[in-house]
């Protein structure tokens, strides 16, 4: 085989140009930390970096998610449990009310207090997060949650459809309550009605306990019975209180000196005392009601402002009125549970999601990343071995075929 002084030498500078690339990648992995900048260099490598960093920017924004999550839900659980303070506030001058003591100047004192109340509660449910947006009002949380018209009525305007994010790859979490199913559907204080002889006689509701044992008993959601009791008041004086069926007695006895008579959480006053006639009267046991309180604490108010109201009359509003309010709080109450609830599901995602992301961060940093040891190592050897090709480049290059002649 014959070998030129011309091949010699690009042999031996093709050596030298390969040692020279090799430190040259050897100091570039070095200097960023990758073991590789394009497909090219790793394919298969390049595939899996794609896959890892698709997953890590999931879990970086199922963190952000879970983030706005956690705001949405302290900041509601926060406005709920300072509504159920307000609440509790009004419930406790509610009671002041019915104190038979009291004159105009301090119902219209209590009066005052539930205003200020009832506007606390209408900013609270209107509370907006960092962004503005109301958290109670549901997918339209641009719009104010409740609003007030001219004549002073107070609705709802959420749409009753609650805000879910994603937390993680198979994990939606409800972020926020709509108001409409919080404020405008409490249960309002159970009534009834009087119709027949009543002249003269008003009745009410004076034992929510009571009255609720007879109403689980004999009302007929369904419409099919009549939900109506007969009170029959006698000359001599005594009185009985029918079942709907008419037959069944459910309790009887005599009217009170005063012209009274309390029975099954109920109290009826006949009057000028007692009558000496007989008189029949129908009570019917009215359907339950649903309602926001900011519109029942406006009937409160107007009602302790109104001196043409009897005591009786005043102390049915106020006890209706006390029963309203507590079903509000147990509400609040039992929103700001599931609030609660929710705040825990969504801390344990976030632990998993930092941890899924921190294992998928480790395994594209094993693929792609170089360890600093090892890549300081293979700069010595590259340059070494550099070194040794242009040792042999130098000496080759001076000499020709004639020097072995």
């Amino acid at each position: 085989m014959r070998v030129s002084t011309t091949m010699t030498y690009n042999r031996n500078l093709a050596y030298l140009q390969k040692a020279n690339s090799r430190l040259d990648t050897s100091t570039t992995r070095y200097n960023t930390g990758l073991k590789f900048e394009n497909a090219g260099e790793d394919p298969s490598g390049m595939a899996s970096k794609i896959k890892y960093d698709a997953a890590i920017t999931n879990y970086k924004q199922f963190a952000t998610n879970a983030g706005l999550a956690a705001d949405t839900m302290a900041e509601e659980e926060t406005a709920l449990e300072s509504m159920w303070n307000s609440l509790s506030s009004a419930h406790t001058r509610l009671i002041q009310a019915v104190d038979s003591t009291n004159d105009t100047t301090s119902l219209d004192a209590i009066a005052e207090d539930l205003l200020q109340i009832r506007d606390q509660l209408f900013d609270l449910m209107n509370t907006q997060n960092a962004e503005g947006e109301y958290i109670f009002s549901g997918a339209q949380s641009t719009v104010s949650t409740m609003r007030k018209t001219s004549d002073g009525h107070y609705f709802c305007q959420a749409d009753g459809q609650a805000r879910v994010v994603q937390v993680a790859p198979s994990v939606s979490v409800q972020i926020s309550d709509s108001g409409l199913n919080i404020f405008e559907n409490c249960d309002l204080a159970k009534t009834i009605s009087l119709t027949g002889d009543t002249n003269g006689l008003y009745g009410m509701i004076n034992d929510y306990g009571d009255y609720d044992a007879l109403y689980e008993k004999y009302y007929d959601p369904t419409g099919a019975g009549t939900n109506q009791l007969t009170l029959n008041v006698n000359a001599d004086d005594t009185f009985s209180i029918t079942a709907p069926d008419g037959v069944t007695v459910l309790a009887q006895g005599e009217v009170d000196d005063d012209g009274t008579i309390e029975a099954l959480g109920m109290k009826f006053s006949i009057g000028d005392g007692k009558t000496g006639q007989n008189r029949a009267v129908t009570i019917t046991m009215d359907k339950p009601q649903k309602g926001n309180i900011l519109n029942e604490l406006t009937t409160y108010i107007d009602s302790l402002r109104d001196g043409t109201l009897s005591t009786d009359q005043l102390s049915d509003v106020m006890a209706q009125a006390q029963v309203s309010v507590k079903n509000a709080m147990n509400q609040y109450d039992m929103y700001r549970g599931r609030v609660g609830s929710r705040e825990n599901e969504v801390e344990n995602v976030i632990n998993s999601d930092t941890s899924l992301k921190n294992i998928k961060t480790t395994a594209r940093a094993n693929i792609t990343e170089v360890d600093a040891f090892e890549a300081a190592s293979d700069i010595v050897k590259d340059q070494q071995a550099l070194q040794v090709a242009r040792s042999v480049f130098s000496s080759i290059n001076g000499t020709s075929l004639f020097d072995y002649i």
